[in-house]
């Protein structure tokens, strides 16, 4: 089971798919479905499992 937060290096969250079992907090499950939107400031994942989701906003590095 793969811990999901915000200090997660993005490249990790990348690479989560439907079928990995994740945790943060007090949530935890199997993916169901991935989301990722886009931002000018941020990227946020979001996780669908079972009977939850789990949210990650990764706030994007500028140069």
């Amino acid at each position: 089971m793969i811990a999901v937060n915000d200090q997660l290096p993005t490249s990790t969250l990348l690479e989560l798919k439907v079928g990995d079992a994740i945790t943060s907090g007090n949530q935890s499950g199997i993916i169901q479905k991935v989301e990722i939107s886009e931002t000018d400031e941020f990227l946020m994942f979001l996780f669908q499992l079972e009977s939850n989701h789990i949210m990650v906003r990764k706030l994007k590095q500028v140069c």
